[in-house]
C-alpha cells in the first residue's frame, strides 16, 4: 500500500474466516483481511500513545427480517487486557462515496490515537446490500448509522467478534461529512440513543432546502438541466418499478455540477475496497430537501467544521454555522473549527486533512472518555 504522511502500514497475509455463526444470531461476520498500523512520527507538539491495530471486514443484518446487511470496516487497536475499553467512532462518507473513498486515512489516524472506528457502506452503496443500487435515502442512510450504533452498544452482539476489555459500548461518536454530516447533526438530538456521547459533522449538508436555494440562486443552469429527471425519478419510485434514473452523483450533469466537485472526488479514488460508482438515483434531489438538523434539540457534545472563507463550494458556511450557534444557545458543548481549503480539503494530502484531524482528536480527548492503554504486542502473536 502507498506510504503517505509518515505512516506505515503493514499488511498481514492471513486471512480469518469467521463466517461460521449461525445464521439466526444477530450479528455474522464474512472474511477479514488483517492490517496492521504504526505511525513513527507522531506530532512531537501534541504527543499521544501510538496503537497498532487491526482492520477486520465485518457484515451486520439490518431490516425488519435481517436479510439486507450492513458491510464495514472495523479498525480495533490493540488495547491492554488490564486497561479499560476504548470509546468507538461510527463514520461513513458523503452522497454516492463508499466507505473505501478518502475515509480510510482518517479512520486510520483514529484508531491509531486507540479509537475503534466502524467505518461503513449505506445500503445500496458500496459492499452492502439494498435493491436497487445508488439509492440515496436521507431515512435508510440514518436508519444504517443507528443500527451500526446498537451493534457497537449491545455487548451480546459485538462480543461474538470482539473481546470484552475492547469496546466501551457506552461511548460511541458519530462522525460524517458532507451529506452523511447531516445525518450526524439530526441524530445528535435523538434522546433515545443515550450511548451517543458525542459528534462530529465536517461540511455537514444540515439544511438540505436551504443549500438547494443557494445552487439555483448560484447555478440555476445546472439544477435546470436535472429537475425534470429528479420529478420523473419521483414518479417512477411511486408507480413503475424499482429501476432509478440515475444521475451522476459529482461532477458534469450531475447533483454536484462544478470543478471543485469533479476534482475532489477524483482525488478520494479509493486504493482498495468498493470502487466509487458515480451515480445516484435522481430521487435525492426530492428527499434532500427534508434533510434539516435542528440544533436547538442537539444534547450531546457537537462538533462543526466548515471551510474558513467560503471555500467551500458545495455547502455555504452559513447552514452549519446556523447549526452551532443554534446548539450553543441550547447550553451544548460546541466546537467549531474553521478549515483551510474546500470542501475535500479534509481528506488526505488536502490543505486541511492533519489540522483537522489534530482538532477532531483534542474535540474527543475533551468531551469522550479516554481511550485504553496500548498494548503493542508482536502482531503474529496477537493474531495467532
Amino acid at each position: 500500500m502507498e506510504k503517505r504522511n509518515s505512516q506505515t502500514w503493514k499488511k498481514v497475509n492471513k486471512l480469518i474466516n469467521i463466517d461460521n455463526h449461525d445464521k439466526t444470531q444477530t450479528h455474522c461476520s464474512i472474511n477479514q483481511t488483517q492490517l496492521i498500523f504504526n505511525d513513527p512520527n507522531p506530532n512531537p507538539t501534541n504527543p499521544r500513545p501510538q496503537f497498532e491495530y487491526v482492520r477486520r471486514t465485518l457484515s451486520i443484518p439490518v431490516g425488519p427480517d435481517g436479510v439486507e446487511k450492513i458491510v464495514m470496516w472495523a479498525y480495533i487497536p490493540h488495547i491492554s487486557k488490564q486497561s479499560h475499553p476504548s470509546p468507538s467512532i461510527i463514520m461513513a462518507n458523503g452522497l454516492a462515496l463508499p466507505r473505501s473513498a478518502g475515509l480510510p486515512h482518517i479512520a486510520a489516524r483514529f484508531a491509531a490515537a486507540g479509537y475503534n472506528v466502524f467505518l461503513f457502506d449505506f445500503r445500496h452503496l458500496g459492499d452492502s446490500s439494498g435493491f436497487p443500487r445508488q439509492i440515496v435515502s436521507v431515512s435508510r442512510q440514518e436508519e444504517d448509522y443507528i443500527s451500526v450504533l446498537r451493534y457497537v452498544s449491545d455487548p451480546t452482539k459485538h462480543q461474538i467478534d470482539f473481546e470484552s476489555h475492547v469496546l466501551d459500548p457506552k461511548n460511541v461518536v458519530l462522525w460524517g461529512w458532507s451529506n452523511s454530516g447531516g445525518h450526524v447533526s439530526r441524530l445528535a438530538s435523538r434522546r433515545d440513543l443515550p450511548t451517543i456521547r458525542a459528534v462530529i459533522a465536517i461540511d455537514p449538508l444540515c439544511d438540505g432546502a436551504g443549500n438547494l436555494l443557494h445552487h439555483i440562486y448560484t447555478a440555476p443552469g445546472s439544477l435546470m438541466k436535472i429537475g425534470h429527471r429528479v420529478f420523473a425519478d419521483m414518479a417512477v419510485s411511486l408507480f413503475t418499478g424499482p429501476n432509478p434514473i440515475l444521475l451522476p452523483a459529482l461532477g458534469p450533469g450531475g447533483f454536484l455540477d462544478s470543478e471543485e466537485a469533479e476534482r475532489g472526488w477524483r482525488r478520494l479514488t479509493p486504493e482498495e475496497g468498493p470502487i466509487f460508482v458515480n451515480q445516484v438515483a435522481a430521487r435525492y434531489g426530492f428527499d434532500c430537501i427534508f434533510n434539516r438538523a435542528n440544533g436547538a434539540t442537539v444534547h450531546c457534545p457537537l462538533m462543526v467544521s466548515w471551510s474558513h472563507n467560503e471555500g467551500d463550494g458545495l455547502i455555504p458556511s452559513r447552514f452549519p454555522r446556523k447549526l452551532a450557534d443554534e446548539a450553543r444557545e441550547a447550553g451544548v458543548t460546541v466546537d467549531v473549527y474553521e478549515h483551510a481549503g474546500d470542501h475535500f480539503a479534509i481528506h488526505v494530502d488536502g490543505l486541511a486533512f492533519d489540522d483537522t484531524i489534530q482538532h477532531q482528536l483534542a474535540f474527543l480527548a475533551r468531551e469522550v472518555s479516554p481511550v485504553g492503554k496500548p498494548d503493542n504486542v508482536d502482531i503474529h502473536h496477537s493474531l495467532s
